[in-house]
């Protein structure tokens, strides 16, 4: 109520300071105005507003080539060929002619004592780089053990030899995919759809494979440099400083890519035992041949064994050639 009561009351007071507005409003007549605004409808019509002006058939013409064209306004992500660059562009003759002795910014060391300084710099940054990152990895690492624990199980894979205590590990298959082939000369080309390739025989273990020998990495303190390859002025300091940064990075860069090989090897050696696994049930490879030796006493003197056995592997699995035997999805 407060609110409608302040509404009427400045209408009121609008209506007293413009009487002519109060005039217009009762006689519907339509006053005189500057604004750009449509002038106000009298009671019980429609005005219609303006429309903007239309293009020309000038303008139209001149902007139809921008507009059709879709190389000028590329859709957002987009592939798009590289552009030739070369590197930057390389100095002129003119300044190769104006070379004279000792015109290059230098750091101000001493050839010797900048070569010194420079690589115990760059190894004990790189040692602390690698060995920062490998702990940084193996938190990681630990953090995700339940996860990694289920996605990287062998156990299904290895199976017992026997009654006792030894397992086997399957062998492991690699699968490739539209493989190509061409010889040295050019005129004979080999294409295959599917490549399997047996990467490692099978083997006996008493234990399943486990990530974390895979995975797990340790690292070794690093090494303080000698006294004498430590900086000891100012000037030598700041590229200490920049040097043992240079290393640092590196060594990051080593343990990323000794993890993601690691990771890569895990891979590879779980997934192939799971796809000798598919082939195995499907008749495509063939299965390790074990031979067992019993024997009753074995030894005599200062030691003796009873009950030994002996297990072999006295045939590795080949992958088999026939045509009626079903092959896997992906390579039909």
């Amino acid at each position: 109520m407060a609110d409608r009561a302040l509404l009427c009351g400045l209408a009121t007071a609008a209506f007293l300071a413009f009487p002519s507005l109060a005039g217009a409003a009762n006689t519907g007549t339509i006053m005189p105005s500057t604004s750009s605004l449509p002038p106000p409808a009298r009671s019980g019509t429609l005005v219609s507003m303006p429309n903007p002006p239309e293009p020309g058939a000038d303008q139209i013409n001149a902007n139809d080539e921008a507009l059709g064209n879709p190389a000028n306004t590329p859709v957002t992500g987009a592939l798009q060929l590289d552009r030739i660059t070369g590197g930057e562009a390389p100095p002129s003759l003119e300044a190769l002619q104006d070379a004279r002795p000792n015109d290059e910014a230098g750091d101000d060391l001493k050839p010797g004592r900048r070569e010194q300084i420079r690589q115990a710099a760059l190894t004990y940054g790189a040692q602390g780089g690698q060995a920062a990152r490998s702990f940084a990895i193996n938190e990681m690492l630990r953090h995700n053990e339940p996860i990694l624990d289920t996605t990287f199980d062998f156990r299904p894979f290895v199976l017992p030899v026997g009654d006792g205590q030894t397992l086997m590990q399957p062998p492991i298959v690699s699968q490739a995919q539209m493989a190509f082939a061409l010889n040295d000369t050019g005129t004979i080309a080999h294409e295959s759809r599917c490549v399997f390739e047996i990467t490692r025989e099978a083997q006996l273990t008493s234990a399943a494979p486990n990530w974390r020998t895979y995975l797990v990495r340790s690292w070794n303190k690093p090494r303080h440099p000698a006294s004498s390859a430590l900086p000891h002025t100012d000037k030598e300091v700041r590229h200490w400083n920049d040097w043992v940064a240079e290393g640092w990075a590196s060594g990051e860069k080593v343990a990323d890519e000794i993890y993601l090989s690691d990771l890569s090897l895990l891979q590879r050696d779980i997934t192939g035992m799971a796809r000798y696994r598919v082939l195995l049930r499907a008749g495509r490879v063939e299965e390790p041949r074990v031979v067992f030796e019993n024997r009753q006493a074995v030894g005599g003197g200062d030691s003796l064994h009873l009950g030994d056995r002996v297990i072999r592997i006295t045939g590795q699995p080949g992958l088999q050639a026939r045509t009626r035997v079903a092959y896997p999805e992906d390579c039909r």
